[in-house]
């Protein structure tokens, strides 16, 4: 059981960093959940439809993320806690960031979809 819930969480964080590089935001609304509380590297807080809107209308926009690591913890039969590590590559105006973030995502089961809860990353040091 944990073992295909991991399998689970692992797939549906891949999939949303694809939906996030691809400006997929049908894929989006389906992956977070209505509350969602997404904090970004610079500390700024969205709602889900900030979040999507700022993605879908190229204001903010994902060139590639790589995952470098991920730890996912069971949290009873319905949640799960990730703590892991990725590459961001995002398209600014000056031209292309690169940096490493460290990130925590809580994935929940909302009727009886997996979606995201919460979200916090950080920016890390480039190594």
């Amino acid at each position: 059981m944990a073992a295909t819930m991991i399998d689970a969480v692992r797939g549906l964080e891949r999939e949303r960093f694809r939906a996030m590089v691809e400006g997929d935001g049908t894929s989006l609304d389906e992956l977070l959940s209505d509350n969602v509380i997404y904090v970004h590297t610079n500390g700024k807080r969205e709602t889900k439809q900030q979040f999507i809107n700022a993605i879908t209308a190229g204001r903010r926009r994902y060139r590639q993320i790589e995952i470098q690591s991920q730890d996912v913890l069971p949290v009873g039969s319905d949640t799960c806690v990730v703590a892991g590590r990725a590459l961001v590559e995002m398209e600014a105006n000056s031209g292309a960031l690169l940096f490493p973030i460290a990130y925590t995502a809580i994935q929940t089961q909302e009727d009886g979809h997996w979606r995201l809860l919460a979200w916090q990353a950080t920016r890390c040091a480039l190594e």
